[in-house]
């Protein structure tokens, strides 16, 4: 079942009942699609698929019509539980139809023709809560229908979908080819990616706003091994989305019914995550702030920047709410074990491998999906770190202002900031970025104009920040967080740290990145 669960935003009773009738199917199926989106159709600009059911027989869109359906003059009438009705010409046949033919098209222009040529397709209208098929029209026959007389039956979906495979295999056309293990995954990827899409976590955003992000196949993994395993090590480098799935896959397990908790290092990232979309069923607290308690409290947990918690003392609390505990509960961290570790918090060895020895499953995200390719590429080489490959596109050149006079430096940055005013950048877009507190950072020396306009983060700053208000926050606290343009300062000042308070406050950074040191941080061990 993609997704897994369903999404909890699903209004259609009818559409979440046969959800759960296709999850229990035993044998000759293996994917079922819901909710697809199809960027084209015969008339409309878009349209959406309710089903798509993949097997060795054949690829097959359904279209889930439940409560009351009528037909009086050719105007179809559509009623719900709640007697809310709707009208229209186009038959929910027609509207399979156009359906079967656009996805047939995707298939071929993405998977090839000559793959498609004989892979049977078709479709059906489900009408869970009416009597149907004693109506007899043109329209349709009566295999492309399952209604509630079928439905009724202990096996009516698996003998409906089985009755709908064989009809569409024997039409004309030599379509009745047997799809294999191989075939059946690539018509999935090339399905999947354009319609399970999960928020982001986006700086700019009111709590309200979910700006929706397709994953790559790499995320798509994480997710679904989630689906499959009670306990997973997820490792990535910073702009690999580890945030972003971490809140995902909270929502999903607390859509299951599950008792969730969301912890981190960060108070900041904690109480954002909070008030992002579709968490409110999720416990989301910093990890100070879990209860001193012997109670089994939750029954799944998944830890963000977990390299921050991953220490005896930390995973002794996380022990005492996990219903199971660590060697039999559930829990997913996700972590940047070689970069991002001993910023805050701390990182144990010796409690890693005592993670690792509880057999999680470990997953490696390689897919950059924040930095451009200049900023990971500048990341490389002033860091050595691997920070993946990048799929966010092309940007701007890292600028890179090495002086050691700090009144020119202060001059450089008030020259970026300027530039970016003039060039229509919003002043929310920036991130002042320093390894010091504000009061000992080059910025606290900007001219008033500027200086005037600094916010310094905290929660309420993040979420719904002032119009012209141009943020500041210590590399440390801004882990996990990213900002379209960042000016990152100080780096050379910060020991023992340096390297690490580097790797951090460029990958931060989506867009734009502009830094400015006294120094090259390390001498010549570090090429900026």
């Amino acid at each position: 079942m993609v997704p897994e669960p369903i999404s909890p935003s699903t209004k259609s009773a009818a559409e979440v009942a046969l959800y759960r009738g296709l999850k229990l199917l035993d044998a000759g199926w293996s994917v079922a699609l819901h909710s697809l989106n199809l960027p084209e159709h015969s008339w409309k600009r878009v349209s959406e698929v309710d089903f798509v059911v993949i097997g060795p027989r054949g690829v097959y869109a359904l279209e889930v019509k439940g409560g009351h359906i009528g037909c009086t003059n050719g105007v179809w009438t559509h009623r719900d539980r709640f007697g809310a009705e709707r009208r229209r010409r186009e038959s929910p046949f027609a509207q399979a139809n156009d359906a079967m033919f656009v996805l047939q098209r995707r298939l071929e222009d993405i998977v090839g023709h000559q793959t498609m040529r004989h892979v049977p397709i078709g479709y059906a209208v489900v009408a869970p809560d009416c009597n149907l098929s004693s109506q007899v029209s043109v329209e349709w026959d009566e295999e492309m229908l399952i209604d509630r007389r079928q439905l009724d039956r202990p096996d009516g979906l698996q003998r409906g979908l089985g009755r709908l495979a064989a009809y569409w295999r024997a039409k004309p056309g030599a379509r009745d080819r047997t799809l294999d293990e191989s075939l059946i995954n690539t018509i999935v990827q090339a399905l999947r990616p354009t319609f399970d899409t999960v928020p982001t976590l986006r700086q700019i955003a009111s709590a309200a706003e979910a700006d929706l992000v397709a994953l790559t196949t790499n995320q798509y993994r994480t997710l679904d091994a989630y689906a499959r395993n009670p306990r997973t090590l997820v490792e990535g480098g910073a702009g690999t989305g580890k945030t972003m799935l971490a809140a995902e896959l909270c929502r999903r397990a607390a859509a299951a019914g599950l008792r969730v908790l969301f912890t981190c290092r960060s108070q900041v990232v904690a109480g954002f995550v909070r008030h992002q979309a579709g968490m409110q069923a999720v416990q989301v607290a910093a990890i100070a702030n879990l209860p001193e308690t012997g109670a089994k409290l939750v029954d799944v947990i998944v830890v963000d920047e977990a390299q921050d918690i991953v220490n005896f003392t930390d995973l002794s609390r996380l022990e005492k709410l996990l219903v199971g505990g660590l060697a039999d509960g559930s829990w997913h961290l996700f972590l940047d074990s070689n970069n991002q570790r001993g910023l805050v918090g701390s990182c144990d060895d010796e409690a890693l491998s005592y993670l690792r020895s509880l057999r999680p499953t470990e997953l490696v995200l390689r897919d950059n999906c924040r930095n451009t390719r200049q900023i990971v590429a500048a990341t490389r080489r002033a860091t050595g770190a691997d920070t993946g490959v990048s799929s966010a596109g092309d940007g701007p050149q890292v600028t890179v202002v090495v002086d050691p006079d700090p009144t020119r430096q202060v001059a450089a940055v008030v020259a970026e900031l300027d530039r970016l005013d003039e060039n229509g950048i919003p002043a929310t877009d920036i991130t002042l970025l320093s390894p010091l507190p504000l009061q000992d950072s080059l910025f606290s020396r900007l001219p008033a104009r500027w200086r005037s306009r600094i916010d310094v983060l905290d929660l309420s700053n993040l979420r719904r920040p002032s119009r012209g208000r141009v943020a500041f926050a210590r590399v440390g606290d801004f882990k996990g967080l990213e900002s379209r343009f960042v000016l990152l300062g100080d780096v050379d000042r910060a020991v023992p740290e340096r390297t690490r308070s580097l790797y951090v406050g460029m990958t931060r950074a989506r867009v734009g990145l502009w830094i400015v040191i006294g120094e090259q941080p390390g001498g010549s061990e570090i090429d900026l």
